[in-house]
């Protein structure tokens, strides 16, 4: 690649502008004195927050070398200087924490494990919703997702069942030429955790899910949790699964 300092470029090329640190995409460039705007096509908003902090377990240190919350604060701003779908916010109230909002879970959880393999050692919280309040009712909103499965005909009814339990409303479903069925539904951000996983093992990895904003609405209620839950160790050593039996 040959960088080339040009007066001038058209649509269609690539170009490096230097000396604009705050813009960034949607933002349109004038000469001084100009105001026009250029309508820009709106990024969706992000859905799902994250607070990250540094690792402050007995094991901290062992899997990595950047462990302080300043080089986990600077790597994520630095970060969010290239993802336009990522915000990140300094926590006043607590300097040795950052919030992070992303699209998803998948969005974050793809960035913390590539900071993880740089080197990072981070604790971070469980994922939680970014809702809104109306501004005439004060009724509290939150987001919801257009959901597409493809999945085989056996699989749908398992489908179905447990969106129900995360508040998810079935708008539509289609049967395609090749016995699959499409389905479409409406469901809220925070209903969609850990739900491609349950797909993708439910489906032995044949089921197809795609998700994308739809709209702020109304709080849905209570979500369904999972009965699974987690064994965290504090320390190495050997165990047997008797000795786990009671945890």
């Amino acid at each position: 690649m040959i960088d080339i300092d040009l007066q001038r470029a058209f649509a269609g090329d690539i170009v490096s502008i230097a000396g604009v640190s705050t813009g960034t995409v949607g933002h349109t460039l004038n000469t001084s004195g100009k105001n026009h705007v250029i309508p820009s096509i709106p990024i969706d908003p992000p859905m799902i927050s994250f607070t990250v902090t540094f690792n402050d377990s007995p094991l901290k240190g062992q899997d990595g070398d950047k462990l302080t919350i300043s080089q986990i604060r600077e790597r994520l701003i630095r970060e969010s200087e290239d993802d336009v779908s990522l915000r990140v916010t300094v926590d006043k109230l607590n300097s040795e924490s950052v919030i992070i909002s992303g699209r998803g879970d998948l969005h974050l959880g793809v960035l913390i494990e590539r900071m993880r393999r740089e080197g990072f050692e981070m604790a971070v919280t469980p994922p939680e919703v970014v809702c809104k309040i109306h501004e005439k009712t004060n009724e509290r909103l939150e987001p919801y997702e257009d959901v597409s499965i493809d999945v085989d005909l056996e699989y749908v009814s398992d489908i179905v069942e447990n969106l129900n339990a995360r508040k998810g409303i079935l708008l539509n479903a289609e049967e395609q030429a090749d016995g699959r069925q499409l389905l479409s539904f409406k469901v809220p951000s925070r209903g969609l955790l850990g739900f491609r996983s349950f797909v993708t093992n439910l489906t032995r990895g044949t089921g197809q899910f795609q998700s994308q904003f739809l709209e702020y609405d109304s709080w849905a209620g209570e979500v369904k949790k999972s009965s699974k839950g987690a064994i965290i160790s504090t320390a190495k050593g050997l165990t047997t699964g008797y000795s786990l039996n009671k945890v």
